[in-house]
């Protein structure tokens, strides 16, 4: 037996007689142990009962030539724009404003970072500094090196332990 979705897609052709027998014979079978297809069919022919009953509407008198005329005449091709409006379309002058006052913000920013990142001053990190670039000149290992002893001096390498 097919399932309720192939049977459901096949209800508006059997309401209405134009499955080929076989097809007809399956759903018919189907609605034997299906409740629910059943209701499905039964709303199905309600709704072509009551579309049935309706009386179609007159179109008005002119729809068809007008219509007509709107296909058949030629389309009048926009007035092109000069090209500069093209490139530069009228939101784009509150783009450009924007994007400069965020360009702003973000230089303002940066600098005051890189202000308060001042060398350090205390004679421990100076003494770092010139061994590291006397060890750094021969050694490829000094960064580590240099580290070690500064740690040593330090006692910071004590807390680590």
């Amino acid at each position: 037996m097919k399932p309720c979705k192939d049977i459901q897609n096949q209800l508006a052709d059997f309401a209405v007689g134009v499955l080929v027998e076989r097809e007809r014979a399956e759903v018919e079978r189907h609605f034997q142990e299906c409740p629910t297809c059943q209701r499905e069919l039964s709303a199905l022919q309600r709704t072509g009962a009551v579309l049935d009953a309706l009386e179609p509407e007159e179109a008005p008198a002119g729809l068809w030539q007008s219509i007509r005329r709107e296909i058949e005449t030629p389309k009048q091709e926009p007035a092109h724009a000069p090209w500069w409006e093209m490139l530069f379309p009228a939101q784009w002058p509150r783009l450009a404003y924007a994007g400069l006052a965020a360009t702003a913000i973000l230089a303002v920013a940066l600098l005051v970072t890189v202000s308060r990142l001042s060398p350090a001053e205390d004679d421990e990190t100076q003494d770092f500094l010139q061994r590291h670039g006397m060890l750094a000149w021969n050694d490829p290992l000094s960064d580590k090196a240099a580290l070690g002893v500064m740690l040593g001096r330090s006692g910071a390498g004590r807390e680590m332990q």
